[in-house]
């Protein structure tokens, strides 16, 4: 497997969801080798720039005890992470060169030993997929990335991107809203991409065991920024406590708009009933969810949202922007699970949502609603997806 993300020290809670793909589908392999190209940005100045990877590349082809890149054995999985210089930027097409690059030269011109070979993003993990895998390989990508309209835009990136889609053997999307981009973007290959769930822990997820009676405690667990929209999150909170004094907000994680979050709750008034806590490891979010009433998620574009399912798969309700990816995971579940709101600027579709919710919560089926994550998302049931796929004869393609 080749991936940009993943968990590792300097980044523990990176690409936690792809370490969680790993482990779902590794009972299936003997063995299980992941490729995780980390990049290091570059100094602005060209020189310096050119120097330091020659330097990296020296290093990686270090050999014995003291060299800098080893293989750990991490869980079900060999982890080799290898450092790939960039320059800072946007320039997709460079990057993928460059991830590219450090696999290559990490393997000494091998090719990756693996008959199923699985990239993780496009325009990363699936072009080193696609160039290093050895001839016969079975060749599967999957995209989750929320800045695949930047990619596409970028022209050489856009044509590397279609490379990929032409060169594997199957190219999945987490979420319809990715495919149906991808379609658009490659009527041609349409025939080739399929919806794959990324997989989830729900069945290491214990259950709330008291139910929820009231929409008192609400949480937010996420990066701290912009698309996130933690704003207009902060703001709904401000009225709701107005209306209800034993309201209470959680919100964990860190971002660039952490000390404007906490200035505001000072402005707000709101410093006894408002936490703003740092990243937590992915294991102790459960702790949260059950010790909260609601999950409170209002992103601007998710093409998955992996926080709203691990919430329905603990037992809390969610409230939920109509953001891309909650549309799926929530599909036939929308009234038993929770609230959706509309992707706007300001809090009154936040607040009615709330108030709605709080009005009926003997409505809500939480086992139910777990249940149907579980049957669509758990290890069990991705990893039989992708065995078809991996082992098997393709399915019919899927309607776009």
């Amino acid at each position: 497997m080749a991936t940009p993300w993943y968990p590792a020290p300097n980044h523990p809670f990176g690409g936690a969801f792809v370490r969680d793909k790993v482990e779902a589908v590794a009972p299936l392999f003997t063995d299980v080798n992941v490729y995780h190209v980390e990049d290091w940005p570059l100094p602005k100045e060209p020189l310096v720039g050119r120097i330091d990877r020659r330097k990296v590349d020296e290093l990686l082809l270090k050999e014995g005890p003291a060299a800098p890149v080893t293989p750990e054995r991490r869980g079900p999985a060999t982890v080799t992470r290898i450092p790939a210089p960039i320059r800072a930027g946007r320039f997709y097409a460079e990057y993928a060169r460059a991830h590219e690059h450090a696999v290559r030269t990490i393997l000494r011109g091998r090719r990756l030993p693996a008959e199923v070979v699985h990239g993780h993003v496009g325009i990363y993990g699936g072009w080193v997929a696609c160039q290093l895998a050895q001839p016969g390989a079975r060749i599967f990508v999957t995209e989750h990335a929320t800045f695949l309209n930047h990619i596409l835009r970028q022209p050489d990136a856009r044509e590397m991107y279609r490379d990929v889609v032409a060169r594997c053997t199957a190219f999945f999307c987490v979420s319809e809203v990715l495919r149906k981009q991808l379609a658009e973007a490659f009527p041609e290959h349409a025939g080739k991409l399929y919806v794959v769930p990324n997989a989830v822990r729900v069945e290491e997820i214990p259950f709330r065991q008291e139910p929820v009676t009231e929409i008192r405690r609400w949480l937010y667990v996420g990066s701290f920024s912009e698309r996130k929209g933690v704003r207009w999150l902060l703001e709904a909170f401000g009225v709701c406590a107005l209306e209800n004094r034993d309201l209470e907000l959680t919100m964990v994680g860190g971002g660039p708009l952490h000390d404007e979050l906490a200035q505001r709750v000072v402005q707000l008034g709101l410093q006894d009933r408002v936490r703003l806590l740092g990243p937590v490891p992915p294991e102790e979010v459960t702790g949260y969810l059950h010790s909260h009433d609601v999950l409170v998620h209002l992103s601007r574009y998710e093409t998955f949202g992996m926080t709203v399912v691990e919430a329905l798969a603990s037992g809390i309700p969610v409230i939920v922007t109509r953001c891309g990816g909650p549309e799926e995971t929530l599909s036939g579940i929308e009234h038993v699970a929770g609230e959706f709101v509309p992707v706007v600027d300001g809090v009154v579709e936040i607040v009615e949502a709330y108030r709605r919710l709080a009005s009926r919560v003997d409505e809500l089926d939480l086992v139910t609603a777990r249940k149907s994550i579980e049957e669509r998302y758990g290890f069990a049931a991705v990893r039989e997806q992708l065995a078809q796929f991996y082992f098997g004869a393709l399915p019919a393609p899927q309607e776009v």
